[in-house]
Order: C-alpha cells, then sequence, then structure tokens
C-alpha cells in the first residue's frame, strides 16, 4: 500500500503498517455539517444494509455497517473516536428514524472501539470478552497497537507543517493546510486520558441477538487479528460482518495478531451460509465465488508468511532481516503493494514461536 491510493484506500491502507508509509499519513479534511458535528457518508448495500463512512470526523476510523430492522438498528464498529460515533449516529439518522439499539465492537482496536463513549447512554455496547478486558486496561493505551500508530503522530504534524510553510503555491498551500487540520484533529483524539467505554455485553464463543424473527448470531470463531474477534452473522439474510478477520484488498496490521491461528478462523468463516461479507475496511464482497477467493487469499497468504518468517527466524535472522527476506510478490495481484508485512508483524511471529505471548 502506498499513499497514492484514492482516499479511501489510503485511509484504510494506514493500518498495514507503519513501515510501508513512508512520509506523511493522510486524513480526509474535517467536513462539519450546519449543526457543527458530522454525518457519516451512508451507501445503501441492500434493502436493510447500509455502508457507514467517516465523512471527515476526528480519528482513524474503519467502515461501519448499519443493519435497519423492522424497529430498531444494529451497526457493527463505533469507529475512531466519539465525535465519529456521533457521526455514525447521524449519519443513520438520514436513512432511517428506528433507534440504533445494538453496537457490536468487532475488536478493539482504536479504530473500531474508540468511538464507544460517544454513543447514546440508549445503545447495547456488545463485544467479546478479550475486547471488554483490552479497553479496561493497559493495552488500550499502552499497547503495541496503539503506540505505533499514535506515537509517530507528533512528527508527522511537525513534518506537515513544514511543509505548509514551505509550499509557496497558494492553492497547494490551502489543501497541504488541510491535511495539517485534519491531522492535528486526530492527534489530539489520542492524547491525553481520552474516554474508552467497553461493552457491557459480552461473548465467550456465541450469542443471539433477536429483532422481531431477525437473528443476528454475534460469534467468535477463534483469534485472528487480535485474541478477541468477533463476527456478526444474519442467517436470514445470509450475509456476515467480519471486522477486520478479513481484509479485501489490503495485507492488515498484525502486530497483536495470531496469523498461525488466522487461516483457521478464516475455515470457519466460510463454513457459513453467506453470499455477502462486510469486512472492517472497505467495500462488501458479494457472491459466493468471489467470498471464497477473498478468504482463500487471506488464508494462503498468512500461510506462506508465517512459513518464511519462521524458516528465517530459524536460520538466525533478526525479524529485520526476516522482512527483507521476505517473498511475498506472489501476492501482489491480491494485495499490491501492501503485499510485504509491517515489521511489527514479523515480530508478532517471532514473539508467538518464542512463546512470549500470553495464551
Amino acid at each position: 500500500m502506498t499513499l497514492m491510493m484514492t482516499m479511501d484506500r489510503r485511509r484504510a491502507g494506514v493500518f498495514v503498517g507503519l513501515g510501508l508509509l513512508a512520509g506523511v499519513a493522510i486524513w480526509p479534511a474535517p467536513q462539519p455539517t450546519a449543526q457543527g458535528g458530522f454525518t457519516h457518508k451512508m451507501t445503501k448495500i441492500t434493502n436493510t444494509i447500509y455502508r457507514a463512512d467517516a465523512a471527515g470526523s476526528p480519528g482513524m476510523n474503519s467502515t461501519s455497517w448499519v443493519f435497519v430492522n423492522d424497529v430498531d438498528v444494529l451497526a457493527t464498529d463505533s469507529e475512531g473516536s466519539p465525535a465519529s460515533a456521533k457521526s455514525l449516529v447521524a449519519g443513520i439518522a438520514t436513512v432511517t428514524n428506528k433507534p440504533l439499539r445494538y453496537l457490536v465492537d468487532t475488536h478493539f482496536h482504536f479504530d473500531h472501539a474508540y468511538g464507544n463513549a460517544g454513543l447514546p447512554p440508549s445503545v447495547q455496547v456488545i463485544g467479546s470478552d478479550f475486547t471488554r478486558r483490552a479497553l479496561l486496561g493497559p493495552e488500550a493505551r499502552q499497547g503495541v497497537t496503539f503506540k505505533s500508530f499514535v506515537e509517530p503522530m507528533a512528527g508527522r504534524d511537525a513534518a506537515l507543517r513544514t511543509q505548509v510553510a514551505a509550499e509557496t503555491d497558494p492553492q497547494r498551500q490551502a489543501k497541504l493546510q488541510a491535511q495539517l487540520s485534519a491531522q492535528e484533529a486526530t492527534t489530539a483524539v489520542y492524547a491525553g486520558n481520552f474516554p474508552l467505554q467497553p461493552p457491557t455485553l459480552t461473548v465467550s464463543t456465541s450469542t443471539s441477538i433477536w429483532s422481531g424473527a431477525k437473528e443476528f448470531r454475534i460469534m467468535f470463531v477463534g483469534r485472528a487479528h487480535t485474541a478477541g474477534d468477533v463476527i456478526v452473522y444474519v442467517p436470514s439474510e445470509r450475509v456476515v460482518a467480519t471486522g477486520d478477520i478479513v481484509f479485501k484488498s489490503i495485507v492488515g496490521w498484525q502486530g497483536d495478531a495470531f496469523p498461525n491461528e488466522h487461516p483457521a478462523t478464516l475455515e470457519a468463516v466460510k463454513k457459513l451460509d453467506i453470499e455477502t461479507l462486510l469486512p472492517g475496511h472497505g467495500d462488501h464482497v458479494t457472491g459466493r465465488a468471489n467470498i471464497d477467493t477473498v478468504l482463500g487469499n487471506m488464508q494462503a497468504y498468512l500461510r506462506e508468511q508465517w512459513r518464511q518468517a519462521a524458516e528465517a527466524k530459524k536460520q538466525g535472522a533478526s525479524p529485520e532481516e526476516a522482512q527483507k527476506r521476505l517473498d511475498l510478490s506472489k501476492f501482489r495481484d491480491a494485495y499490491g503493494d501492501g503485499v510485504t508485512p509491517s515489521i511489527g508483524g514479523i515480530r508478532r511471529i517471532y514473539d508467538i514461536i518464542d512463546n512470549r505471548v500470553a495464551q
């Protein structure tokens, strides 16, 4: 993944890994409404499902999926800040007058669950046992994922300020200034003791939420992107929202993942009767053949990455040396320039092999 992508892919590409982001990371400039807030862009997928994308609200944000039911609404992921969660609620209000009743945290990462505190108190927040523990404990603010993405922000802000000051073309300077404003707003979100709200209803293996006759099956099917990913399976609509268990066109951050277990977790997703897959970043996937291709690509990539990294470790290579040795170019058609895993992902593999990861 490079920075020469569309804004949608560029935003998702931030999560491939810091080692792939040479230069300044770019977020869309905030686009406040007339009321001073933000409103998510809502894209209709089916008669009952919408894709919700942050329209510039500060924070690093995932893709939320919104299910409009007979009397209420269920959504996935409150995204990267309380402002983003409020923007999501505002976006939902543009397509239905039914209340948001349930919000499912697919996992604890800050681009998915750090908006919880901005939700109305009437919303039931659901997640895995692990997600609750992570959001209540030191992992949330001191863990490898948060530190790896947040600590470099101040440096990127400073670099962009220098660019703004040096730019002589008024139009280019205005664009850079808009980018700087967006970056500084995001940096401010994660500074200090930002508010966190864990799920108050937790899932160990599986539970069902019913909205009328429609079942939402919230399932933990194995460790993958984190130790506590959950999926939302809707049997009546043959659809599953996977969070970051599935990435469609990028490799994804693996700093606290379980790449050795991830392929088996994807196999559990494969066994579901689905015709639509809703990933944690980017657009949906429709059709069983396309879904199987996306899942199969991820499984093959993860297995080959693990094999090569483990072999490099066996030969005494450092994680940095291993990263340079890895040849995953055969997956370039699926994952583009982001095919090489971040150094954080390689270190994670080494830690798992050395039993330095809590089991």
